[in-house]
């Protein structure tokens, strides 16, 4: 396909292209009317024109040429994005309208219109009108841009001015090069907020959820109802179970006055004997009784054995009459199918070494939608280990579980005891804005799916609506919510946002993720780097268990290629978290250290620091083909930039100067990880414990920031190396 579009840089404004007929003259004389001399001409004789009568009428027109500039969501480019031009035979032809344009026919002609706006395909189309006032008297033909964008024509006769006329209507929808096609509207108008870690992230989701009057639609990977959203800095440690149930999930939506629905993700298979496992009595007890205002049910993914998989195509067409009532009735031309760009290939879900077929897939999705305009996306379940500070200190007491006694949390306060869970980093999106409506709908259509199919306690469940046409907020962004469903849904917006992520990066891709096994992405990654020999990846995954992990081989096979390819663009790196125990029990007068590998559970994507992806999907093939899964997509630079400094600021060590030059946060990467190696390296040579006699800690002892190197070592050191790239 041929690209044509606009770089990030490109501003554009409206161009209306007219054409103003101009001039003066006279009439036999010579001299104009307004001479120095004063001549005035004689009065017209019978027949005569006067010299100051304003121009004849143009000719009424034959028929009109309609033009829609739409993208390919069939949304109207606003004002000020979208720039249309029409030409004929070079010459400019004017035209009235935006994003609805009218073109006035007359005589046979050809002409040619181009719509363009940055970050879209540009598309160029000629339409050749043969002057007649047939409906057939008008045919459009493509150039080369017109591949995969969105073209439909219709025909009709219409009244105009108290003529009928035939009507020639060409809708254009470009297709952004960032954002997926197949998936839900990219809206703009979002106001988006990145929250970091769970304190910041379940402190917002209780804020919101404590004011909810309508709705709250909820759903989760995993539930625990005694799970804590809010966590006093000061008082936790010493709070009573009473207070602290008032900021547990199922207590807060006890007390709230909205009706509660909540979809939970199951095992193997649906409501059968592991379902069970991801919940919990209180949160079966409401799906039990009918009528509370709390409404519950599971979800199981089916999706197993050998397919052939593929991004399901569309036609522009049917998008047009759905976003636009006026086209409903026209006679459409027939047209293509539009075909995403990410390659099909067959999924074997069998090839586990003991040759059993078990349905391993999931509903993985993480998300709320609260009031219908207001959602949260991201990676974080209502979970005990999905909570932690953007501190993500070794000794933190409001880490321990909800049942802990006050006695250990003062003990893992004073550095005496280990939490009950350990480090962890993810994220949310705090979305106010019209795409809440998409993640509504996602929602909707999985909770209409089990009333339609019976799902356990669907009985005491009920459908809804919810709002559309939310308006847009002044100074938002751009965005686009992107799921991965399996069938019956067949979504993958997901991997066509990554896929084209990947394909337009030219200074760098970072990658945040729980896993990085996905050779789908890897081998264009790939591809990308030999094509721009300055594109740098940056990787921070967490370690893996070479017995446990099923994943080992991916992960291991996949750091192995691209530090051979790549030894100086690539950088594979890990998050810990460090504290030091100060007159220890079993010591004298020694410092101990403490480290623990950060459970990185982030699945973030940043590219050029105009693109974002967040949410649910692993950087796993599964992620993108049949696992529930749900993203938010960002395209926006001044928004991804702050957020991306402002996860490095995390990361970092305090006081790393903020850059947005690639080459030098890459080195400061690299830079703060060797630095840190080399701490925890001299405090394994000390059997990590040192005495200080009342010092300070020497700064060969102490790591800066949280960033480390990540080795993975060699594929035969994993203990099963034979399970399929997309199982894991």
């Amino acid at each position: 396909m041929t690209r044509v579009g606009f770089g990030r840089s490109a501003t554009a404004a409206l161009v209306l292209t007219l054409s103003i007929g101009c001039g003066s003259g006279t009439r036999g004389t010579g001299v104009d009317a307004g001479d120095a001399d004063g001549f005035v001409p004689p009065p017209p004789q019978d027949g005569e024109v006067p010299l100051d009568a304003p121009p004849p009428p143009p000719p009424p027109p034959v028929a009109l040429l309609e033009v829609y500039a739409l993208d390919l969501w069939a949304q109207p480019l606003p004002a000020g994005i979208g720039t249309l031009t029409v030409t004929s035979a070079g010459s400019p032809i004017s035209y009235t309208g935006f994003p609805v344009a009218t073109v006035e026919l007359h005589d046979a002609a050809t002409y040619e219109v181009l719509l363009e706006a940055p970050a879209h395909e540009s598309l160029h189309v000629a339409v050749h009108f043969d002057g007649s006032a047939a409906l057939s008297g008008a045919t459009v033909s493509t150039f080369a841009d017109a591949v995969g964008q969105g073209l439909s024509v219709s025909h009709e006769v219409r009244t105009v001015g108290g003529r009928s006329l035939p009507v020639h209507t060409v809708y254009l929808g470009l297709r952004h090069q960032w954002f997926s096609a197949q998936g839900r509207p990219a809206r703009r108008g979002n106001e988006l907020r990145l929250l970091q870690d769970g304190e910041e992230a379940w402190s917002n989701v209780e804020s919101e959820l404590t004011t909810a009057t309508d709705s709250v639609m909820v759903s989760t990977w995993w539930w625990e109802s005694n799970f804590e959203l809010y966590r006093d800095p000061v008082t936790h440690v010493t709070s009573t179970p009473a207070e602290r149930q008032r900021h547990t999930i199922l207590g807060i939506l006890d007390n709230s006055p909205a009706e509660k629905r909540v979809l939970v993700g199951q095992f193997l298979s649906m409501d059968g004997t592991l379902s069970g496992l991801s919940v919990d009595a209180p949160l079966t007890a409401r799906g039990v009784a009918a009528g509370d205002g709390f409404q519950y049910m599971g979800q199981a993914n089916s999706t197993s054995g050998m397919f052939y998989w593929q991004v399901q195509p569309f036609t522009f067409g049917d998008r047009v009459t759905s976003a636009h009532p006026e086209s409903a009735l026209r006679a459409f031309e027939s047209e293509p199918i539009i075909e995403s760009e990410v390659p099909p290939h067959m999924v074997d879900l069998t090839a586990w070494p003991v040759g059993v077929d078990v349905d391993m897939a999931s509903y993985h999705q993480k998300f709320m939608v609260i009031d219908s305009d207001l959602a949260f996306i991201g990676g974080m379940n209502l979970r005990r280990v999905d909570w932690d500070t953007s501190e993500h200190r070794y000794y933190q007491p409001r880490r321990m579980l909800f049942d802990s006694t006050t006695a250990n949390r003062l003990d893992v306060q004073a550095g005496h005891r280990d939490p009950d869970n350990g480090p962890r980093k993810d994220y949310l999106v705090r979305i106010h804005g019209p795409i809440a409506e998409d993640a509504a709908d996602v929602f909707h259509e999985r909770w209409q799916y089990l009333l339609d199919t019976g799902a356990r306690y669907s009985e005491n469940s009920s459908d809804y609506a919810f709002a559309h046409d939310i308006p847009p907020v002044a100074g938002g962004v751009q965005a686009q919510v992107t799921a991965t469903l399996p069938q019956p849904f067949a979504e993958n917006a997901i991997a066509e946002t990554w896929f084209n992520a990947v394909g337009n990066a030219q200074d760098y891709i970072f990658i945040e993720d729980q896993y990085f096994r996905i050779p789908m992405l890897v081998d264009l990654i790939i591809e990308r780097m030999y094509a721009i020999p300055t594109l740098k990846l940056i990787v921070i995954t967490k370690p893996i268990n070479e017995w446990t992990d099923p994943g080992c081989a991916w992960s291991y096979t996949t750091n192995e290629e691209l530090a051979t390819r790549f030894p100086t663009r690539y950088q594979l790196l890990q998050l810990k978290a460090f504290d030091t125990e100060v007159a220890c029990t079993f010591c004298v007068d020694e410092t101990e250290s403490r480290y623990a590998d950060m459970d990185t559970h982030s699945k973030m994507l940043i590219v050029d620091d105009v693109f974002m992806s967040v949410g649910s999907a692993n950087k796993n093939n599964r992620g993108i083909v049949y696992e529930g899964e749900l993203n938010v997509a960002v395209y926006d630079a001044a928004w991804v930039r702050a957020a991306r400094r402002r996860i490095f600021a995390n990361i970092l060590p305090p006081g790393t100067p903020a850059t947005d030059d690639v080459s030098a946060w890459f080195v400061q990467l690299a830079d703060a990880a060797s630095w840190n190696q080399y701490v925890l390296d001299n405090w394994t040579d000390a059997a990590n414990d040192i005495s200080l006699d009342g010092a300070p800690l020497p700064e060969i002892y102490t790591p800066s920031g949280l960033v480390y190197p990540l080795v993975f070592r060699a594929l035969t050191d994993c203990f099963i190396e034979t399970i399929g790239p997309d199982m894991v």
